[in-house]
């Protein structure tokens, strides 16, 4: 059994978008870094989980370096990070609201005090009213700052005031109005950003989603067909089984009744008039017909369950023909259509089931007769070559030619499948079950040969074999015919 498709997900438009689905992260931290050279302020923008998207450093690392290599400075570094970071974007905790000229700051932004005197801006990243991440301008050095503050002094008595100095001088130096301008641009920028991210994840999400969604249509409809095909190859085993049994248990007493009747017409039960023969004629001529049918069937049904096999072995062509249209002959007198049999000089054995060649020569030789109207011609050519086109090898061919009403040429492909009639209708005026010719591919194509046909609407058909004279292997298995969609068949 196939696997189940996969449960579907929930659409891109129904999930909170993160920084990282909207952002290129590669090519924004490279935003990031001509930004900060630009400017000489280091930023750093976390998503709302603390991943790092971009942490662009410049001037800091001397003066943070030499705060870090002492144990109180280190443990103030780590919980000034963590407040920066992870602390709330309010103005609480050491933050406060930043110094502006007159100007109105941006939504949620906050000043950030360090221990060391150096200062942090932090803007709240807000989206469609979700908060998303923040972005910390960072540090600076505010140009009011004239001294560090005693809690960096006081961190240890081996603290070195003068060496500190020198070292954050490396750091950019600018009022904190300033910065804050600074970082509403890029605020804008990161916005920017954002939207046009926001529209290639969403096109591109909803793409995928798409055809995803096919995908999974696709797989159901491949499941649903899958478990048809399943169905439908068991309907036809049981149907091949079906015909294969009906018809078997047919044969007996059709063969008895044919017997009994024969007997009859024969006067081997007594004495009847002409009256009661003829009725017993036709009885044993209609189930003559109706074991013919039978047989066919129980053929068919055969090839479609693959249990028919060829064997082969040296024949006569010119016998095989001549015998097929011997026995098909009384028919053509009876109707008065006349068969002619036209044979080489050169006359060549062959290789195959002579059996089923014969069957195949009888079924054409009989349609022949069936459609061809009274005063009508037969005419069953044989021939032999070295090389046959159809098959690139020494063979014959055989042509069954009749002067009857001719076949449509859309039909050509279709009087190949089982059970196809022409004319399908209730009042058609030829009988049959429209068998005989899908047992003749069958066994011509199990021979490794061709069958072909053309023809002209009331001017007649035109059927060719062509046989190898050796066919490949001693015993070949019968593929089934074609089969015809229920609404083509009967």
């Amino acid at each position: 059994m196939s696997n189940p498709p996969a449960p579907a997900r929930d659409s891109v438009l129904q999930r909170r978008l993160s920084l990282s689905d909207m952002l290129d992260v590669p090519a924004f931290a490279e935003v990031v870094k001509g930004f900060v050279e630009l400017y000489r302020i280091g930023i750093k923008v976390f998503d709302d989980k603390g991943t790092k998207l971009a942490d662009i450093k410049i001037g800091n690392g001397d003066f943070c370096g030499y705060v870090f290599s002492f144990p109180d400075g280190r443990s103030s570094c780590t919980g000034w990070v963590g407040r920066v970071k992870d602390g709330p974007i309010a103005p609480v905790h050491g933050a406060r609201l930043p110094v502006l000229d007159d100007e109105p700051a941006p939504k949620g932004l906050v000043a950030a005090p360090c221990f060391t005197g150096l200062r942090y801006l932090i803007l709240p990243i807000m989206w469609e009213g979700d908060t998303l991440g923040r972005i910390i301008f960072g540090p600076f050095l505010p140009d009011d700052m004239r001294g560090f503050p005693s809690s960096l002094t006081e961190i240890s008595k081996n603290f070195d005031i003068s060496k500190a100095q020198i070292l954050v001088e490396k750091i950019r130096r600018a009022p904190e109005s300033t910065v804050a301008k600074v970082m509403l641009h890029f605020a804008q920028l990161f916005d920017t950003l954002l939207s046009a991210g926001q529209k290639m994840f969403l096109t591109s999400q909803m793409h995928i989603e798409a055809t995803l969604e096919t995908n999974r249509d696709l797989e159901e409809r491949n499941q649903r067909l899958e478990g048809m095909n399943t169905r439908l190859k068991e309907l036809d085993r049981l149907k091949s089984a079906f015909l294969a049994t009906v018809s078997h248990e047919l044969r007996t007493p059709l063969t008895s009744i044919i017997g009994y009747s024969e007997m009859l017409a024969e006067g081997l039960a007594g004495p009847m008039n002409q009256e009661q023969v003829d009725y017993v004629r036709t009885i044993m001529e209609k189930g003559e017909t109706l074991l013919k049918l039978i047989s066919s069937i129980l053929d068919i049904s055969q090839i479609e369950a693959g249990k028919v096999r060829l064997s082969f072995e040296a024949y006569d062509v010119k016998d095989l023909l001549q015998s097929s249209a011997s026995s098909v002959r009384p028919q053509a007198q009876k109707k008065g259509v006349d068969i002619e049999v036209k044979l080489p000089a050169h006359i060549e054995r062959a290789v195959g089931d002579k059996e089923r060649l014969r069957q195949v020569l009888v079924n054409l030789l009989a349609n022949a007769v069936k459609f061809t109207p009274k005063g009508g011609k037969i005419t069953a050519s044989l021939s032999f070559s070295d090389k046959q086109p159809e098959l690139k090898s020494a063979g014959y061919r055989i042509v069954i030619e009749d002067s009857g009403v001719g076949i449509p040429p859309d039909q050509f492909d279709k009087i190949f499948q089982s059970f196809y009639q022409v004319d399908s209708s209730s009042t058609r005026e030829f009988g049959g079950a429209g068998l005989g010719l899908a047992i003749v591919k069958s066994f011509v194509e199990g021979h490794g040969g061709q069958v072909q046909v053309s023809s002209t609407v009331g001017q007649g058909s035109r059927f060719t074999i062509v046989l190898p004279q050796q066919p490949t292997g001693p015993v070949a298995h019968i593929a089934p015919p074609v089969q015809t969609p229920p609404e083509d068949r009967f």
